[in-house]
């Protein structure tokens, strides 16, 4: 006899739910993790941030199947003025094809330099269609991005 089949019903059940967590809450971390691995990651969080705006809910939750990350603009690394990082919230609407409509920035740095990277990231996100009460829906919601260069692993 194994030694969980030695367990009891209920604390087999209790520990297969401990290791199937659905929603990640600690970042991936250590030796093995990918840029994927993070990836995946950020992009279940902008998910689960993005479906709190939905309301009324959709037929279905929001689907996140694509969402690139604004590139931070080389020309800027070096330049340490506070307009050359900082928080760009955009605002976008999503159409009922899953594709991203108007983007437009709600408040930034006040440097176009660091809107255009986080407005083409957001043109670029794609969705699962939306419906709502079984008819095609469209969204506007927000997104803030903390606009930085990349730190060194």
């Amino acid at each position: 006899m194994s030694r969980l089949s030695s367990l009891a019903p209920a604390t087999l059940g209790l520990l297969i739910l401990v290791g199937c967590s659905s929603t990640p809450s600690i970042p991936p971390r250590g030796a093995d993790v990918t840029d994927s691995h993070v990836a995946s990651f950020r992009q279940k969080e902008d998910e689960q941030l993005l479906q709190k705006q939905v309301s009324p809910p959709l037929d279905a939750p929001l689907s996140l199947l694509e969402a690139p990350l604004p590139r931070y603009p080389s020309f800027l690394l070096n330049d340490t003025s506070s307009k050359a990082r900082g928080d760009v919230t955009v605002s976008f609407e999503i159409m009922p094809s899953g594709l991203v409509g108007t983007v437009r920035v709600l408040s930034g740095t006040g440097d176009d330099a660091l809107h255009k990277p986080a407005i083409d990231a957001v043109r670029r996100w794609r969705f699962a269609p939306l419906l709502r009460n079984g008819e095609p829906a469209r969204l506007v919601l927000q997104h803030t991005f903390r606009m930085e260069p990349e730190r060194v692993r």
